[in-house]
């Protein structure tokens, strides 16, 4: 598979029968960006797991036969915070503020904040790896999910992927 991104910004994957499919994320400077949300953190945490995008801090180990079947040592379950694999970075955002509050000239809130309480989250891999068959997945086998404001996302395996394009003003960038 491939991937290039067309005049207007957008990025499209190209499959082995060379069909281009538009895609909600982008590349730049030799990285993949995705924006994604879900109802909670441990959500992330599980899909990101599934899929390598994240990690245990102590990856744990098989175990361990002799040439008789015997177990020498006993598996070890993976344990400790749960980590960007190495190469991947992640930005855990959390609930998102949709429409700022309203404060008096004395600092008072006037209206308060409109909050999104899902789970925000932006992550970072090297578009050297081999993330094109789970971007066309989730774009093949996701539904429309509800947005904030303008922006588009789709649902899939309960993590909206955010079109980055309809998104007015990103809280987080790397630069």
């Amino acid at each position: 598979m491939s991937y290039y991104t067309d005049e207007d910004g957008r990025l499209h994957v190209v499959d082995e029968d060379e069909n281009a499919t538009p895609v909600f994320a982008k590349v730049s400077g030799g990285v993949l960006h995705c924006m994604v949300r879900c109802a909670d953190e441990a959500a992330f945490d599980n899909v990101g797991l599934s899929v390598g995008l994240l990690t245990h801090e102590n990856e744990g180990s098989a175990e361990v036969l002799d040439e008789d079947g015997n177990v020498v040592q006993e598996a070890v379950a993976p344990s400790g915070a749960i980590v960007p694999a190495k190469g991947n970075t992640v930005t855990r955002i959390g609930p998102h503020v949709t429409t700022p509050a309203v404060l008096d000239e004395d600092g008072n809130t006037v209206t308060p904040a409109a909050m999104d309480d899902r789970f925000h989250c932006n992550f970072w891999i090297p578009a050297s790896s081999n993330w094109e068959p789970l971007i066309l997945e989730w774009t093949s086998n996701g539904t429309t999910s509800t947005s904030n404001g303008s922006e588009k996302a789709i649902a899939y395996q309960g993590i909206e992927l955010i079109d980055p394009m309809s998104v007015d003003t990103p809280h987080n960038v790397l630069l």
